[in-house]
């Protein structure tokens, strides 16, 4: 078997099969459609729910959520109050009761670089670090999220901000027209501190059409000088927070948009990140990559505001390629300062621009957008082409004949057609409570919690805080089950939750162990979850129409013409066999978990200690997957029966022991 020196996972969130499909066709993805014409593509079903905590878990340890403990976003541990399940916690190592790829590594003396991904804080020293997964669209480090200041206050979103005339300030600069003034603030992430600056509105031509930002009302403290659609240089400055004490922050301004008569005054501020290698787990490598790299970027938060409606698509398009080129050339230097054979990096755009555009191409979803579609697809064709962009910066950083690819992610997106509202059918049933106000759900007054695909009865004896007694536990969650699984949806008369299932049958999909909720379900095709938002959205409705894209509620091999539920994964490089057609049928057979024991076994490594995937032969070199053709030999053979003494009665068949 050809085996593979380095293994590289770059695991894009939410990347959609059919999407990459789609736009491979059309020429649009140039770097995927190579490492595909040297390697494979398929689909892979996520493990239940299709969520990104419980799956990028799985793609880490080849096991599933009932093995590895993470079986939502969350998980609930035994003991506590069935409320608490850790949410926060969700990319948590703490939670994670399996052993990831890159502790498999370190046991072979390998070492690993984690970039942004689940398992944070470290849990072997072989493995460093470069930020952590904490909320996806943003940095665990981040010391201010990034907005756009704007004078706008029809704007939703974004950061108001009043224009002034200009007074007290010197060594101010010949205007055409009278200087105006405003003040923007860096505000911190967490509670803190962090820069505030002066602006100066002023003209050098026709109109407004110069910014300049300053310490102070001197412009001997200037730090930028801006005209429109021009990027400052990177700002440092102090910032005060109370996870991240004192530190130097540094961030960059755009100016987006100035009006001649500075009615419209718009100014972008990126993220600011410490500039003291904290970023990363072995602080000398740190403080390493800033000294050659600069100041560090992360674009989800960029993403967010476009999203939102705050940014254009440029301005995103260039923080996505800078941040490309910045994650590509970190990885190749850490690989190279330590000699490292893995690279497990995650990088969640696609989700993030997913949730918003993808339901507006898709005639399923209730956000169908027929009257912009063009202009849609574009959008969802740049944010690919980014995409394909990102993957192209490492391989053409890492490529060097010895090193096997993995694009792959999670889950894809599919369109909302409804969502469903169970507190709706359980506060009248009596088995959740309210409070006095009726728009919030008192869970320790509730005989039940529920949460995304889990629900728990409010145990006595188990759980803290538990007020159903044990003698009631049985006949409570039976009709719970019988409520599930009858609630249809009166438009359609189809149900809205396919599985519904008891703990002791969960299983059979993957869930089982003390971590799962007394019943689990999953949700049809197109319907999603909700929570207590709709008692204060006065939602009175069991099943509601509602927009966006989704994953997680939906049975995992959900697809429509236009998305999917389903992953993607893509292998080319050192041991993977090239140019390898894979049937549509058969992708449904691959799975998350079938990832990372196939890294270890082109890396030579035994599968991580917990894995339950298998190693995908057919698409390594030198392994026997080939279907044997076995020709169909008839078997059968005439076989004589007494003649019975008395008749038989009618008995019903069940297996063939029994019709015989």
């Amino acid at each position: 078997m050809a085996r593979a020196e380095r293994a590289v996972f770059l695991g894009l969130d939410a990347m959609v099969p059919t999407m990459v499909e789609r736009f491979l066709a059309e020429g649009a993805m140039p770097n995927l459609a190579r490492l595909i014409g040297h390697g494979v593509f398929t689909r892979i079903r996520p493990a239940i729910p299709a969520q990104t905590p419980t799956n990028w878990t799985t793609l880490a340890t080849g096991a599933t959520p009932g093995n590895h403990g993470v079986v939502q976003w969350g998980s609930h541990l035994p003991g506590e109050p069935v409320w608490e399940y850790h949410r926060a916690e969700a990319f948590n190592a703490g939670l994670c009761r399996a052993e990831y790829l890159w502790e498999t590594a370190a046991r072979a003396g390998m070492r690993s670089v984690v970039v942004n991904y689940a398992g944070y804080p470290p849990t072997t020293e072989m493995a460093v670090h470069l930020d952590r997964l904490f909320q996806p669209a943003r940095s665990y480090y981040d010391l201010a999220a990034p907005t756009v200041y704007h004078n706008l206050p029809d704007q939703q979103g974004g950061t108001l901000i009043e224009l002034r005339e200009a007074t007290g300030w010197t060594n101010t600069p010949e205007s055409k027209l009278p200087l105006l003034e405003t003040e923007v603030e860096v505000l911190t992430a967490t509670e803190g501190t962090g820069p505030r600056y002066q602006v100066l509105i002023w003209s050098q031509g026709g109109g407004y059409d110069t910014v300049t930002i300053a310490q102070s009302k001197d412009l001997q403290t200037q730090v930028a000088e801006l005209s429109a659609r021009e990027w400052s240089g990177w700002l440092r400055a102090p910032f005060t927070t109370a996870d991240q004490g004192d530190c130097e922050g540094a961030f960059r301004f755009k100016l987006l948009e100035i009006a001649p008569d500075a009615s419209v005054l718009r100014l972008f501020r990126l993220d600011a990140f410490p500039t003291d290698g904290r970023i990363i787990s072995n602080p000398w490598l740190g403080q390493r990559l800033t000294e050659v790299l600069g100041p560090y970027l992360h674009a989800g938060g960029t993403c967010g505001l476009h999203c939102h409606g705050l940014l254009g698509f440029d301005t995103v398009d260039q923080v996505m390629g800078a941040e490309a080129s910045r994650w590509a050339k970190a990885v190749h230097l850490a690989v190279e300062e330590l000699d490292a054979s893995l690279v497990y990096l995650h990088w969640h755009i696609l989700d993030e621009m997913g949730h918003t555009f993808q339901a507006r191409v898709d005639p399923t979803g209730t956000d169908y957008d027929p009257g912009n579609l063009e202009e849609n697809w574009e959008i969802l064709r740049d944010y690919y082409r980014a995409a394909d962009r990102f993957v192209g910066a490492f391989v053409e950083e890492l490529t060097d004949g010895q090193t096997v690819f993995a694009v792959a992610s999670d889950h894809g997106t599919p369109a909302n057609a409804k969502a469903v509202s169970l507190l709706n059918l359980f506060k009248t049933r009596g088995w959740v409570a309210l409070s006095d106000d009726g728009r919030h759900v008192d869970w320790k007054r509730s005989k039940v919690f529920l949460s995304q695909n889990h629900l728990w009865v409010n145990l006595q004896g188990r759980d803290e805080g538990g007020i159903v007694p044990q003698g009631e536990y049985e006949d409570l969650r039976r009709e719970v089950l019988t409520a599930l699984r009858d609630l249809k949806d009166p438009d359609t008369g189809c149900h809205v939750l396919p599985i519904v299932l008891a703990r002791e049958d969960a299983p059979m999909i993957g869930l089982w162990g003390e971590y799962i909720g007394d019943i689990v379900f999953v949700y049809a095709g197109g319907y999603r979850w909700s929570g207590d938002e709709t008692l204060r959205l006065g939602e009175e409705r069991l099943i509601f129409p509602c927009g966006g894209g989704n994953h997680g509620p939906m049975i995992p091999t959900y697809e429509t013409e236009v998305s999917s539920v389903m992953g993607a994964l893509i292998l080319s490089g050192a041991g993977v066999k090239r140019g390898v057609k894979v049937p549509r049928d058969a992708q449904f057979s691959y799975t998350t978990a079938d990832v990372a024991p196939t890294l270890a076994h082109l890396l030579g490594l035994a599968p991580p200690a917990q894995n339950e995937g298998r190693i995908l032969h057919e698409f390594v070199q030198g392994s026997t997957s080939q279907r044997p053709d076995h020709p169909l030999v008839p078997t059968d053979r005439p076989v004589v029966k007494a003649p019975a003494r008395h008749p038989q009665r009618p008995a019903l068949q069940g297996d063939v022991t029994d019709e015989q």
